[in-house]
C-alpha cells in the first residue's frame, strides 16, 4: 500500500496531467495511455493510484467541485471584511464562472453528471451555496421582498453567469462585455 503522502502526490500528478489532455484534446479523445503518457507514469501505477477511465473522469469532477468550494470557502472567510452585494456578484460571474479552465473543463465533464447521482448532488450543493450567499447579502442589503424573492435573483445571477462562460466556449459573446454584469445589477434593484 502507497504512503498517504506519496499517495496524494501520484493523484496530483496525474490530475494535472488529465487536465492538460482534456482541455488540449477534450474528453471524448482521453484514453488511460494518454494519461500515463502526459503523467509519465506507467499505466499499472495510473490504474492503481486512480483507477479506470470512470474513475479518473470522477476524480477530476472531485478536484473541480473542490476549487469551487474553495473559493466559496475563501468567500465565507471573507465575510468578517463585509463583502457587498456586488462584490459577490464580482466574485460569481469573474471569479468562478469566468475562469475559462475551469468552464471549459465543466463543458467537458457535463454530460457525466447526468450519469453519477454522486456528482450531482455535489454541484448542487455548490450552487445552491452560491446562490445561498448571494440570498445572504441581499438579505443585510434590504434588496427583494423577502428569502423566495432573494433567492430567485441569485439563481437569476448564477443562471446569467454560467449561461455566458458556457457561451463564451463558442466564440458567442455579447458586443457590450458588460451585458452580463448590467443585467445581474438590473436584479438587485431592490
Amino acid at each position: 500500500m502507497a504512503r498517504p503522502k506519496k499517495e496524494q502526490e501520484r493523484k496530483a500528478q496525474i490530475l494535472d496531467a488529465l487536465e492538460r489532455i482534456v482541455l488540449r484534446d477534450g474528453l471524448a479523445k482521453l484514453t488511460l495511455a494518454k494519461v500515463a503518457e502526459e503523467s509519465g507514469l506507467q499505466r499499472s501505477l495510473l490504474r492503481y493510484f486512480a483507477g479506470n477511465r470512470a474513475d479518473l473522469i470522477l476524480l477530476l469532477f472531485d478536484r473541480l467541485i473542490e476549487r469551487g468550494e474553495d473559493k466559496l470557502n475563501a468567500l465565507q472567510k471573507a465575510e468578517q471584511h463585509t463583502l457587498t452585494v456586488d462584490q459577490v456578484v464580482d466574485l460569481v460571474l469573474d471569479g468562478l464562472l469566468a475562469d475559462e479552465s475551469l468552464s471549459r473543463m465543466v463543458d467537458e465533464l457535463w454530460p457525466y453528471a447526468g450519469e453519477d447521482v454522486r456528482i450531482q448532488e455535489r454541484l448542487t450543493g455548490l450552487y445552491q451555496r452560491l446562490c445561498d450567499e448571494l440570498t445572504q447579502r441581499m438579505t443585510a442589503a434590504r434588496i427583494g421582498a423577502n428569502d423566495a424573492d432573494r433567492f430567485q435573483r441569485a439563481y437569476g445571477i448564477v443562471s446569467l453567469g454560467f449561461g455566458a462562460a458556457s457561451f463564451l466556449e463558442i466564440g458567442f459573446v455579447p458586443r457590450d462585455p458588460e451585458t452580463i454584469r448590467n443585467a445581474a445589477r438590473h436584479l438587485l434593484r431592490p
